[in-house]
């Protein structure tokens, strides 16, 4: 593994441990880091996260929330991604909803449609492949 995606895996580590442990926002909600992109200068990450909803909102209004969150924390996550890194500069953190899962879902539910009107189908007569005398 090259240097940019040990910086990468590192960072997300990193990331995860700090929101879990640090970040005491309530408008977080449960957060995965599920990704993080660097770009080649080193001087932006995208980072990408998944939120599970809290009772009560929607999906996409915990995202809006985490996102916001995750946003206002972003100095403060950079500061303890200094600490640790020994880099001259540490990336500015961009915070982006991993839609990757949900189109996951989309695609297994799509398929599962198929294969329900596959079975609703009547069955087409086999060709026998015999050959004849």
């Amino acid at each position: 593994m090259n240097r940019p995606e040990r910086l990468e895996d590192q960072i997300q580590f990193l990331l995860s441990t700090i929101i879990l442990r640090e970040l005491r926002d309530p408008e977080l909600g449960f957060v995965t880091i599920t990704a993080v992109r660097v770009t080649p200068d080193r001087s932006q990450a995208r980072v990408y996260f998944t939120a599970l909803p809290a009772a009560g909102k929607s999906d996409e209004a915990q995202v809006a929330l985490s996102r916001k969150a995750l946003g206002r924390a972003a100095g403060f996550l950079r500061t303890h991604l200094a600490k640790v890194l020994e880099m001259k500069r540490v990336p500015e953190l961009k915070f982006f909803p991993d839609a990757s899962l949900t189109e996951g879902n989309r695609m297994e539910e799509i398929l599962v449609e198929l294969e329900k009107e596959r079975a609703a189908r009547p069955a087409e007569p086999e060709l026998s492949e015999k050959p004849e005398a």
